[in-house]
């Protein structure tokens, strides 16, 4: 079974990108591939909503933080 353990969404001259890294397990729990890494550039207009809505509540965390710290 494939296991996704990290997504990172970074903004390129391409566009969003996304680079997902994952492992596999396989029945008996043992691992059969780590950490292998697959990156593609998103062109799916619903997960670029998704990508910016997440966006969002990260800078709002941001400017919370930051408004507490001032």
């Amino acid at each position: 079974m494939n296991m996704v353990t990290s997504m990172t969404f970074l903004t390129t001259a391409e566009g969003k990108r996304i680079s997902i890294t994952f492992s596999e397990v396989d029945d008996d729990g043992r691992l059969i591939r780590e950490n292998e890494r697959i990156p593609r550039i998103v062109v799916d207009k619903n997960a670029l909503m998704h990508i910016a809505e997440l966006e969002d509540f990260a800078l709002k965390i941001v400017d919370k933080q930051q408004s507490e710290r001032n």
